[in-house]
Formats: C-alpha cells, sequence, structure tokens
C-alpha cells in the first residue's frame, strides 16, 4: 500500500462523511432513551470519582496560624504579596485531575481566647508553599490535631446569664 492509496482511501472516507452522519443522527433518534440513559450514566460517574477524588484531598489538609506583634501594620504591598503567595500555593497543589474543591485554600480570621489570628488551611501538598509566609511582623505556627478544629459557639435565645429564661409576650 503505497501514500496515494492511503490519501485516496481518506479521501473516499471524507466524501461518505454525510452519510454516515445522517445514519448516526437516525440511530440516537430513534434510540433516544438509550442515549439518555448513557449521558445519565457519564455524568454520575464523573461526579463520583470527582467526590473520591477530593475526599482524600480534603482529609489530608494542613494548617498554618500566623500571629501577629502587636506593632503589626502591613502595607498593601505586604498584603498583596501575601495574597500572591496563597495563589501559588492553589496553583501548586492544582493537577488537572483534581477537582478545585479539594486544592481550595482557606484564609479564616478567628479568636479563640486571645488575640486575633489568621488561619491559613490547604492541602497538604502545598505545606512547602504556606510555610513561608509573607508578614515580617508575624511569627508563623503549624496548628495540628484538637486545635484545628475550633470549637462551634453554644447561642441560646431566651436564656439570661443567671440562668433563668425569658419569656417573651406578643402584643
Amino acid at each position: 500500500m503505497t501514500t496515494n492509496d492511503v490519501i485516496d482511501e481518506i479521501f473516499s472516507g471524507v466524501g461518505n462523511l454525510p452519510e454516515l452522519a445522517q445514519q448516526a443522527q437516525d440511530w440516537a433518534m430513534g434510540n433516544l432513551w438509550w442515549v439518555a440513559a448513557c449521558a445519565l450514566l457519564v455524568a454520575v460517574a464523573v461526579s463520583s470519582v470527582q467526590r473520591l477524588m477530593s475526599r482524600s484531598t480534603l482529609s489530608n489538609r494542613t494548617a498554618f496560624e500566623v500571629l501577629p506583634t502587636n506593632g503589626f501594620d502591613p502595607a498593601l504591598e505586604d498584603v498583596l504579596r501575601f495574597a500572591k503567595q496563597i495563589a501559588r500555593a492553589q496553583r501548586s497543589t492544582s493537577r488537572w485531575a483534581l477537582p478545585a474543591r479539594g486544592t481550595a485554600m482557606r484564609v479564616r480570621l478567628m479568636s479563640v481566647g486571645g488575640p486575633l489570628t489568621l488561619r491559613v488551611e490547604g492541602p497538604a501538598r502545598a505545606t512547602t508553599v504556606l510555610r513561608h509566609q509573607g508578614y515580617a511582623q508575624c511569627e508563623l505556627r503549624a496548628v495540628t490535631g484538637r486545635e484545628s478544629k475550633p470549637e462551634r459557639p453554644k447561642i441560646r435565645l431566651g436564656v439570661h446569664n443567671d440562668g433563668t429564661s425569658a419569656s417573651t409576650a406578643a402584643a
């Protein structure tokens, strides 16, 4: 078989393309419920694979607290540099196969029984990038174990500080 024969077969196949497209369209319209079922199956499969892939990434996260000193007053450049660092950390962990949910960076402002702290959380693969914090007047501390899950505040409606309940009357 020569190159000319291969090219001639390709051109003859291209000539049959409209007929093949019409046959595929007729089959799809005749079997529409099969096409819909296959599309739904593919969508469910892709969704569950993404969920499984993000579950392992979400379970393996690291957190760092940025503790400011008393004279902490960052310039706009420092804030932008820190934001760029967080964006770079997300880019370093975001591969084409991982969903964005698993590689998301979280920045939390917290105050649990002390001064205001900034907590940066991300996937374990971004630990080296997160470790290089951008503020000069801050201390960086790794958050481990029980400290990584702050307690939820308990809100009680209608109870005074002395334990008696308040009664509300509708006028």
